[in-house]
């Protein structure tokens, strides 16, 4: 150990700088390769799973704090849904819509020469349900049939109206009026029973 000591001494300092330097960086390079990458790679997606999770925390947050607001937007939208379910008449109501707009006409005064209804139309959730009408009577008499029509609480648009073949007749000008009425029947509520069975 002593000529290891007497060696050293007689070494030039630059060289015992040098060696000492490259002692250290051997070393450091050693300790890098062996525990500072595998450590820094841990660090590094440890670090990046933790952001990850704070963010997806931040998220679940916000909505918890926001869930009075969003329950209440979800009873609003159902409110919504149901109003727009009372215009829209399912299957089962397509009848009693048909005897209303029957008594209307009737109440009107007009005679009903025809009244057919015509294949539904699927359109996305809802099904247009088209009816051609032909009545006679005056023409207050079949604007009063179109007004009680359109105070309904179901949705019934009256299209294609032709007014023909005036005749006097008691006194009053009577017409032959030809229209088509279209109402629209909700569909998605039909579709999920259908799939539950």
């Amino acid at each position: 150990m002593d000529e290891f000591w007497d060696q050293w001494n007689k070494f030039p300092l630059a060289g015992k700088f040098l060696l000492v330097i490259l002692i250290w960086g051997a070393l450091g390079v050693g300790y890098y390769f062996t525990f500072y990458e595998e450590q820094n790679a841990k660090y590094k997606s440890l670090a990046n799973r933790f952001r990850k999770t704070r963010n997806t925390r931040i998220k679940h947050q916000t909505i918890a704090n926001n869930l009075p607001r969003w329950e209440a937007e979800v009873a609003r939208l159902r409110g919504e849904l149901a109003k727009a379910q009372t215009l829209l008449p399912t299957s089962k109501e397509i009848p009693n819509l048909l005897r209303k707009i029957d008594d209307l006409s009737k109440k009107s005064g007009l005679s009903v020469v025809r009244f057919s209804p015509k294949n539904e139309k699927k359109k996305n959730f809802y099904n247009e349900v088209p009816m051609e009408m032909e009545v006679n009577g005056t023409f207050y008499e079949i604007m009063f049939f179109f007004d009680s029509i359109s105070k309904l609480d179901r949705i019934v648009n009256v299209q294609r109206i032709r007014l023909e073949s005036p005749k006097l007749k008691n006194q009053k000008l009577r017409l032959v009026a030809r229209f088509r009425l279209l109402t629209y029947r909700f569909t998605i509520g039909a579709k999920k029973r259908k799939k539950k069975r």
